[in-house]
């Protein structure tokens, strides 16, 4: 919708300083009517599983993440500031800038749901990539993507090696075991129709 052609100093100031904070709700409230008519779970199906899938994750675990953080909230704000459906913190944002060459977003941008996905898709994928020679390497990048690389090092040494061991004792249990959770809810409802299939 187009501005009426208004002159003025007043109006100009305004624009100056509400347009970023405004652009961004639009963004994002717009993104939510797209989907209005969608559960919440379901609203972002498309984004999750082709953002996924470009990082090498399925779709259902990045789902699962997504659900414990957020609840598929795009505008959900963490009690350490963290933002959006994967709940960022700005430093894993400014390390996704570094690594990608891309422009660093501001906080309000980090909350627009498809840049939110593609900088968390991108920091699960690296964690994933760090631990996959390990027997446990899904509980690992989720304690990674959780409380960090240098702690999970931290209690792998507290634990003499023993990387499940370390991940079971650690501050991230709980937070690993209900995203491992979920994943494997969202994994057994996509097969259990399959399953069901008869025989042809």
């Amino acid at each position: 919708m187009e501005l009426p052609a208004v002159s003025g100093s007043i109006l100009a100031c305004s624009i100056l300083r509400w347009s970023v904070g405004l652009l961004m709700a639009l963004g994002v409230l717009s993104s939510l009517c797209v989907h209005a008519g969608e559960s919440p779970e379901m609203r972002f199906d498309a984004v999750i599983h082709s953002t996924a899938l470009k990082h090498g994750l399925d779709p259902l675990l990045v789902k699962a993440l997504i659900w414990h953080e957020s609840r598929f909230n795009p505008l959900a704000t963490g009690k350490a500031g963290e933002i959006g459906l994967m709940q960022l913190r700005m430093i894993v944002v400014k390390d996704w800038a570094k690594a990608t060459g891309a422009p660093l977003p501001s906080e309000h941008e980090v909350y627009d749901p498809y840049l939110n996905l593609e900088i968390g898709s991108w920091y699960l994928a690296r964690a994933m990539k760090r631990w996959q020679e390990s027997a446990f390497s899904l509980l690992l990048a989720l304690g990674e993507y959780n409380a960090g690389r240098s702690r999970v090092l931290g209690w792998i040494r507290k634990n003499e090696g023993d990387r499940e061991k370390a991940i079971a004792q650690s501050a991230s249990a709980r937070y690993v075991h209900s995203v491992r959770g979920k994943y494997l809810e969202y994994l057994l409802t996509f097969l259990e129709p399959a399953l069901q299939k008869p025989a042809i």
